[in-house]
């Protein structure tokens, strides 16, 4: 039997494009989670179980919050935090106002993008909301938004789904203009980096050990998910 799936849905480094393709092949076997958004109010609940009618999780949670499961395949993309922050800055702006406190303080304010690097969240939104606390070395699979191609390829064959790497979802087209300005700013990519110096350390080390993951490297032999095809097939 196949093992539960967990899928950290960090965001803007690809995750909706994932999304769709894992509800079109998952129909009622994929269970979407984005209640318990790290940045929310319930971001710390934790669960011991997944009810037995989904093979799959994916959504924007606390890598701990499915932690308990048993010999559960948890996997993540996650992108350079400042390349990362940008793509949320400009998405944001263009994004209808939502209950979330830090949204609607975001469209309130309406921040420089420096300022709003100063939003304390954002400052560790992956080495503190999302995984903060947790042994990296616990998560089965890491893709990065930067070698994608690669990666979406693999996880397809490590969890038996035929993955495109030609799905893209919920692109941020805003502000293209003011995007490429502060990019070749070196000043501000350079507070930019400061401000979010402890993200930048945890994802370099991320991407500086990654490894060429085979089904074996996980531990347990994984099985594909009953009426899915193969990664690979038709």
């Amino acid at each position: 039997m196949a093992p539960p799936y967990v899928s950290v849905h960090f965001p803007k480094a690809g995750g909706t494009s994932l999304r769709v393709q894992l509800a079109s092949m998952l129909g009622d076997g994929l269970l979407l989670d984005y209640e318990h958004d790290p940045l929310g109010p319930h971001g710390m609940e934790e669960v011991d179980e997944l009810p037995a009618q989904y093979k799959m999780v994916h959504g924007h949670f606390r890598a701990s919050r499915y932690s308990k499961l048993t010999k559960r395949f948890l996997f993540t993309f996650l992108r350079n935090p400042v390349d990362n922050l940008i793509s949320i800055y400009f998405f944001w702006r263009d994004f209808p106002a939502t209950d979330n406190y830090w949204h609607m303080k975001f469209l309130k304010e309406k921040p420089s993008m420096l300022e709003f690097a100063r939003y304390a969240p954002f400052r560790r939104l992956m080495s503190e909301a999302y995984f903060g606390g947790f042994d990296m070395n616990r998560v089965d699979f890491i893709g990065f938004h930067e070698t994608r191609r690669d990666d979406l390829l693999t996880l397809g064959s490590l969890i038996n789904l035929p993955l495109s790497v030609d799905v893209h979802a919920n692109k941020t087209e805003e502000g293209r203009e003011e995007r490429a300005a502060i990019m070749q700013s070196r000043k501000t990519m350079g507070e930019l980096a400061d401000l979010l110096a402890d993200d930048l350390d945890l994802y370099n080390r991320l991407y500086a050990g990654r490894r060429t993951w085979t089904a074996s490297s996980v531990g347990f032999c994984l099985q594909p998910i009953p009426g899915v095809p193969k990664a690979g097939t038709k």
